[in-house]
């Protein structure tokens, strides 16, 4: 599903991802643990071209990395990121937060996205807090509602 081949990145002098090889399968669960600037985030904002890479392969289904355009929007659209900062709409409920994207992005019914986004904040267990406000919940409970958006 996703295959890294020789990625490198460099800040300035600071050379932060170092030769990376890494395949991850379709379905496949990966954890990258490190330390504070070891290039963790860096490495996930590289897949989804936010951090552009001086020199290897990124590839998706085999496929490099989209430039720009339409490809690359679609690979957006299709690839999941949960950002440090969570970025709630602070004046959305949980359940508009989770349903958003699938409605404007998707182009879902409002009442199928709704429902998938129950389904969702239930497999996070936050399914009770569907009406809430962001500022209403804890940082890890915001944290969860960005992971099921």
């Amino acid at each position: 599903m996703i295959e890294m081949r020789g990625v490198n990145k460099h800040f300035g002098a600071l050379h932060v991802l170092q030769d990376i090889e890494l395949t991850i399968g379709r379905g496949e669960v990966v954890v990258v643990i490190g330390p504070s600037g070891s290039g963790k985030s860096t490495l996930c904002r590289a897949v989804n071209r936010l951090e552009p890479i001086e020199s290897g392969t990124i590839l998706i289904d085999g496929r490099p990395l989209p430039e720009e355009g339409k490809g690359l929007a679609r690979l957006r659209a299709d690839v999941g990121m949960v950002f440090q900062s969570f970025n709630l709409f602070a004046h959305r409920t949980v359940l508009q937060n989770v349903s958003l994207a699938q409605i404007k992005v998707r182009g879902r019914a409002r009442a199928e996205a709704d429902a998938k986004s129950r389904a969702l904040l239930e497999r996070v267990g936050l399914a009770d807090q569907a009406d809430k406000y962001p500022a209403q919940l804890s940082g890890g409970q915001q944290q969860r509602v960005a992971i099921a958006r």
